[in-house]
């Protein structure tokens, strides 16, 4: 493992959702842009993309939300709070904003793919004045599974529409069930003049991208962030 550009951070905070995620914040001023990613190494120098979760602005922490599998999230999961990680970025294009001034903004995610979505969406409403309708389509497995949740109803109030379903609804849940790509598909939103930011699994990706051109959305403003 090359030492340049290898950064050393202390985790700062551990917080745990459903399904065996948590959210990492690490106490590292990196700059980035938004929807941009880290390598994070473990002790035997292997390696994994994690993209990062929370806003440029941010300055005292990056955030990273992780589902445990095997390999590095399986070592990152054993950290606890004080813990050392070692990570390289930013790396990636990232999900632009600068270019789309006056434009909507369209994410589209499912899942832990909301990290670098979120990433973006938060810097666009810090910057609310300079986009028209900014919309979230969120993707997940049932209503446990709805990562952000609190944080997406504060969202809302400072001007995004929030559209979430789940694959597999409960007695609970009251609102959109079924795919994300499908919703997006019935749903008579204006899409003219719409960046969307897309990010999830190949097959949802794929589907998704083929609903916006299907809707006429151009294919130069569909963004993924690698």
């Amino acid at each position: 493992m090359s030492e340049m550009n290898l950064r050393t951070c202390t985790v700062t905070r551990i917080v745990p959702f459903e399904d065996n995620v948590r959210l990492f914040c690490l106490d590292s001023s990196l700059p980035f842009t938004p929807g941009q990613f880290v390598t994070l190494f473990d002790e035997q120098g292997k390696s994994c993309y994690f993209a990062l979760a929370s806003p440029p602005s941010k300055k005292e922490c990056i955030e990273l939300l992780v589902k445990k599998n095997s390999g590095v999230s399986e070592y990152l999961f054993k950290k606890k709070v004080g813990d050392m990680v070692s990570l390289k970025g930013p790396l990636g294009k990232g999900f632009p904003l600068d270019p789309f001034v006056g434009k909507n903004l369209l994410f589209i995610g499912v899942g832990t793919a909301i990290a670098p979505l979120r990433s973006t969406l938060i810097t666009a409403l810090e910057r609310r004045s300079d986009f028209n309708r900014i919309a979230l389509y969120f993707g997940t497995l049932t209503p446990n599974h709805v990562y952000f949740g609190e944080e997406m109803k504060e969202w809302h109030k400072k001007g995004a529409e929030i559209h979430i379903t789940v694959t597999f609804p409960d007695e609970t849940w009251d609102s959109h069930s079924g795919f994300v790509q499908d919703i997006l598909s019935q749903s008579d939103d204006p899409l003219h003049e719409t960046v969307a930011y897309v990010c999830g699994m190949k097959e949802m990706v794929e589907a998704t991208i083929k609903v916006l051109k299907e809707r006429m959305v151009p294919e130069s403003l569909i963004l993924q962030n690698f």
